[in-house]
């Protein structure tokens, strides 16, 4: 059971991930935000995590089987890994990144219709604040992603970057 208390870890976060992204489509949010994201950054950004979660669990796996190697073979391989964990954490602020990049889209589409409303026409202020609902959805639903997901995958990250300190 020691042997395998890395991995472990690590299938522990992603089994409550997976249970609340559940509890996210009871609640059905997935839909929500797909009809409110005009840019559907939100879901590049749950695939990035998705994809490289999987690739997390993976690495994890393998540094729990070189700890128990030795060698040059087993030096050449933990390189290897540590590379591709940097690749992991360089991944997670990638997400953050385009969180930010779908936030400063949103503005803009919020702030767009602004130049060509009329004051004294109603129909022309309903347009404006239609837009800028979406505008302001689209932000707030790409930051909340970024957000999340880069967080989950630094946790994962900093599971198997600090696996020996934790394990002395």
């Amino acid at each position: 059971m020691n042997d395998h208390r890395l991995f472990l870890r690590w299938w522990l976060l992603i089994t409550l991930v997976i249970l609340g992204v559940v509890f996210a489509i009871l609640f059905e949010i997935p839909s929500k935000v797909y009809e409110n994201d005009a840019t559907k950054l939100s879901f590049l950004i749950v695939g990035i995590f998705i994809i490289m979660s999987v690739r997390c669990g993976i690495q994890t796996y393998n540094k729990e089987i070189l700890r128990h190697l030795d060698g040059e073979l087993a030096k050449q391989k933990t390189n290897q890994l540590n590379s591709a964990i940097e690749t992991g954490w360089f991944v997670s602020d990638l997400c953050l990144t385009i969180g930010m990049m779908g936030t400063v889209i949103g503005f803009i589409m919020m702030l767009a219709g602004f130049g060509a409303v009329d004051a004294k026409d109603a129909n022309s202020i309903q347009n404006l604040m239609s837009s800028m609902s979406s505008g302001m959805a689209t932000a707030l639903y790409t930051t909340l992603a970024g957000l999340i997901c880069s967080s989950l995958l630094k946790i994962q990250y900093f599971n198997i970057d600090n696996a020996n300190v934790i394990e002395k």
